[in-house]
């Protein structure tokens, strides 16, 4: 086999590598139909974004670099809080590692969620846990229109794959990421 040959084989076998590397995170279909799913904004201006929601990337080795990305529509522009909804078994230390980044169009919030409220009573939540929300900053949407939004975190952690497989329950979860209007 000439030079260009090995050269052209070689890199096949990169790329191959590659697709199938970047392909782990997604373990069936319906991880793609997620992907696809856009949330609205609701009648009382909040977004919404809830975990289930995502599309979600995990690595188990390198956990800071977890990933939800969600698409979604703005019914109205104005500037928007940035609130980070997490489940965990102490409200006074939710344990965040790394802080989270948050990524909307240019802007970039990178804060360590602090559990600026408790949520008493949310009927989602299941003791030992309790909700805690953190406010991370504030973004502005210059028009209505659809939008991507990206959160990285060692706390966005997946549903277990199986029902059967008993895992040690995580210290924090995050649950959310909300969108609140400033303006009305």
């Amino acid at each position: 086999m000439d030079f260009m040959g090995r050269v052209g084989l070689k890199l096949l076998a990169v790329v191959t590598i590659t697709i199938i590397g970047g392909c782990k995170g997604t373990s069936d279909k319906s991880d793609i139909a997620k992907a696809d799913k856009e949330v609205i904004q609701q009648s009382d201006g909040n977004i919404l974004l809830e975990i289930n929601d995502a599309y979600l990337l995990s690595d188990a080795e390198h956990p800071a670099r977890n990933t939800a990305e969600w698409q979604f529509q703005v019914l109205n522009k104005g500037r928007y809080e940035v609130w980070l909804s997490s489940i965990t078994r102490d409200t006074m230390d939710l344990n965040f590692d790394d802080p989270v980044i948050v990524t909307f169009e240019n802007k970039r919030i990178t804060e360590k969620p602090v559990g600026n409220e408790i949520v008493l009573n949310d009927k989602d939540v299941i003791k030992p846990y309790f909700r805690a929300d953190s406010k991370l900053g504030s973004i502005y949407i210059e028009d209505p229109g659809h939008y991507n939004i990206q959160v990285i975190s060692e706390k966005l952690i997946p549903e277990p794959v199986s029902a059967g497989i008993e895992l040690p329950s995580p210290h924090t979860i995050v649950k959310c990421l909300i969108l609140k209007p400033l303006t009305r």
